[in-house]
């Protein structure tokens, strides 16, 4: 019986803070100022972010979050197509299958993709997708892992290439630890032992958002598609890899996050009791440098930066997040309070940022600006209706038109 009430006790407890976080969200507490430089002078320019507050921001993420690389496009990474190419989807569309190989002090290493191009006139866009699911199943709706179907069909039929990334051609996943230094890019590369890892050394969201810029030095030799207009698009843990690459390539001119809550697009500082923080994800530290550890429990306290950093190092750029209504974990308001923080960046550029009136009611996309965001009735995932509102987006962009500037 006693337990019975201690249950009750708890149940109420919860509903009760549930209810007053709806009848009053929480707000941003304490969070760190994104325009002032390490020497506290005002941002205001937008040549001052460009050549001085950018490239601290991007060192700050790099030595404490995400690790430093040690090496961008290899010397002699090359590319190779894998099939003769097919037709596809009525003969509306070209798929190809693509290789990219690589060497480095540890061997040999390879990234193969799948790429959907819909026949057109001129150079077209193109959504590089990146989840766990191997590239040659990624648009077969029977396939492995639904979560991550890649629907390509709906993407060739709005104008846009579908490209297809299996992030497990880099790097696998933490839970896989004692293999990670001995496969993909770590092999290549380094480090080889992730239990000593020197205090910035790179780590599994920045190797997997560096196989998205290697696609992109693909896409570069790839006449039918159009490298002015590419987006790194990913769910949850792929989320937090395409705002890496958005981030960290300023070659991508979109980054798309779908519920990457902690370490991605969501703020930590904010009181989102229910959502999960970075003690909670540094049970896979291996996606992190080793230094983010000391910044475990300081979620609302003296952690001198946030994730609006992070989707700062985008603007110029276009950016678009998406959340969902029954994703609490991943921290909804937290998200769009980390784009409202970021959005003023873009107005240094004279460009307009995230426009909105507050938070807004679930299935109403906001993508008036550069900045875009809906959120989503549903489930933590990624679904036809989120890649809609992508492609709705890129549209209100320009990008299902003829780019008249060439790289």
């Amino acid at each position: 019986m006693h337990i019975k009430v201690i249950i009750a006790s708890i149940i109420m407890s919860v509903t009760a803070h549930v209810y007053a976080e709806f009848k009053k969200p929480p707000q941003p507490k304490n969070v760190p100022v994104l325009l002032k430089d390490s020497k506290g002078r005002d941002i205001t320019r937008s040549e001052d972010w460009t050549n001085i507050r950018r490239p601290e921001v991007l060192e700050i993420l790099k030595t404490q979050v995400y690790g430093v690389r040690p090496v961008e496009r290899p010397a002699d990474i090359s590319f190779c197509e894998t099939a003769k190419p097919e037709e596809c989807y009525g003969g509306k569309a070209l798929r190809k299958r693509v290789r990219a190989t690589y060497s480095g002090p540890g061997g040999k290493g390879e990234i193969n993709f799948s790429v959907w191009i819909p026949k057109s006139s001129h150079p077209v866009a193109s959504f590089v997708h990146t989840s766990p699911r191997p590239a040659e199943t990624a648009a077969d709706v029977d396939g492995p892992r639904p979560g991550y179907w890649l629907p390509a069909e709906d993407i060739i039929s709005r104008g846009f290439a579908a490209i297809a990334y299996c992030n497990q051609e880099v790097s696998l996943d933490w839970r896989d630890l004692p293999d990670i230094p001995t496969s993909g890019v770590f092999k290549v590369f380094g480090p080889h032992d992730f239990k000593s890892r020197k205090p910035t050394e790179w780590g599994i969201l920045s190797a997997w958002a560096w196989g998205m810029s290697r696609i992109l030095d693909w896409i570069e030799t790839e006449p039918l598609l159009d490298a002015r207009r590419v987006a790194a698009v990913g769910l949850s843990r792929n989320g937090k890899t395409a705002l890496l690459a958005g981030a960290f390539d300023e070659r991508f001119a979109m980054a798309v996050s779908c519920c990457s809550g902690c370490s991605g697009a969501k703020l930590n500082h904010m009181e989102l009791w229910e959502s999960e923080h970075i003690k909670d994800i540094l049970v896979a530290k291996q996606w992190f440098c080793p230094n983010y550890k000391a910044f475990s429990g300081k979620d609302t306290g003296d952690m001198p930066f946030d994730q609006h950093f992070l989707l700062a190092l985008v603007a110029p750029r276009l950016l678009y997040v998406s959340s969902a209504t029954e994703d609490a974990w991943a921290g909804p308001r937290g998200e769009f309070a980390a784009l409202e923080h970021a959005s003023p960046v873009w107005g240094l550029f004279g460009l307009p940022g995230l426009i909105a009136h507050g938070f807004p009611a679930p299935d109403v996309p906001l993508n008036a600006g550069c900045l875009g965001y809906h959120l989503r009735s549903g489930f933590h995932d990624i679904t036809r209706y989120d890649w809609r509102c992508y492609m709705d987006f890129a549209e209100g962009h320009g990008w299902n038109l003829p780019s008249k500037a060439k790289r």
